[in-house]
């Protein structure tokens, strides 16, 4: 046995530096990029997740000198896409448009992923969050959270509210503000977010969490009054509605957020190169500005181990949340 293990210890130390070599020329190769990058965007041309994604990679494909593609592969509420960047190469040539729906929720909501989101991937930089504001009919007789709140309880049956159907972050705030606040409420699923504002706006549902690029509008018009904007901060295309936490509720709200993925595996290297182009976008003006105008924010800086962190403590979160009102899955 001594024989055999003096023959073979030599072997394993070469193949292990060998190994070792390759990933650290892997990490330090100074032609990347050398052909163009992909992004594939697993919602549909024309959504945010699309928009998003199509204006970071404007920005930054001139300063890494390739030109970015963007590519819709779309179905299975995004799982279809996420799952073809988890199963392609780790050579920083493919990307994934990631967001809320397919990283942090996807576990609570389906019995059977083709992809794990914490350990298949690896995460680059924070885009922008599009968070969504609780509104209300203007004919509602409520002005705030606790008067919603308060108003419910003089229902026998509580109030209704709209929502894009399980699993959806209207969905799941809504049952999060009810448990915040203290009140009964029942979920009408419409198809699409369009219809269902337009039966808040004429009574037919009580309230809504609805994103503040297709709310806003209406609540110009003085058709929907916003009680509060379902993040930490104020939102820039609603600055006069306070947060969850200013209307007196402390429990942390659901943010639909977007981020940069790679596959696990990608060179650290390609990974902290691509996170300091995003936030040097991410600063910039116009950038800022064509989101905003998306009806999203630009994310705060953040490293790309916070990202990863994030998405694991989402997935543990939402993951009890579901099981909290029994959420199915699918």
């Amino acid at each position: 046995m001594s024989t055999i293990l003096r023959r073979i210890v030599p072997f394993l130390v070469g193949v292990l530096s060998m190994s070792a070599a390759t990933a650290a020329l892997a990490q330090a190769d100074p032609s990347w990029p050398s052909r163009p990058i992909r992004v594939v965007t697993p919602f549909p041309t024309g959504g945010i997740n699309d928009v998003i994604a199509r204006i970071v990679a404007e920005h930054i494909a001139p300063r890494l000198g390739q030109p970015i593609v963007v590519e819709p592969r779309t179905g299975a509420g995004g799982n279809i896409g996420t799952d073809a960047v988890a199963k392609s190469a780790p050579d920083g040539y493919t990307w994934l448009a990631s967001s809320f729906p397919v990283m942090s929720l996807a576990p609570a909501l389906y019995a059977s992923l083709p992809f794990d989101p914490v350990a298949d991937f690896r995460a680059v930089a924070m885009t922008a969050s599009a968070p969504n504001l609780l509104v209300v009919s203007s004919q509602l007789p409520v002005s705030t959270v606790a008067e919603l709140a308060a108003y419910a309880r003089t229902k026998p049956q509580g109030l209704t509210y709209a929502s894009p159907g399980n699993g959806s972050s209207a969905h799941l705030g809504s049952e999060l503000l009810k448990r915040s606040a203290g009140f009964e409420a029942q979920q009408i699923v419409y198809r699409g977010a369009p219809p269902a504002l337009v039966d808040v706006m004429g009574g037919v549902v009580d309230f809504m969490l609805a994103s503040v690029s297709l709310a806003a509008p209406q609540i110009k018009a003085g058709k929907l009054k916003a009680l509060a904007v379902m993040d930490t901060q104020r939102s820039p295309l609603a600055p006069d509605v306070p947060t969850l936490s200013e209307a007196g509720y402390r429990e942390e709200p659901i943010v639909p957020w977007f981020a940069i993925h790679v596959p696990a595996g990608t060179p650290a290297a390609i990974v902290q190169r691509v996170n300091r182009e995003v936030e040097r976008a991410l600063k910039d003006p116009d950038v800022r500005e064509r989101l905003e105008k998306a009806g999203a924010k630009a994310a705060a800086p953040a490293s790309p181990e916070a990202v990863d962190a994030r998405v694991r403590d989402e997935v543990r979160k939402l993951g009890q949340f579901a099981r909290e009102i029994h959420l199915p899955k699918q």
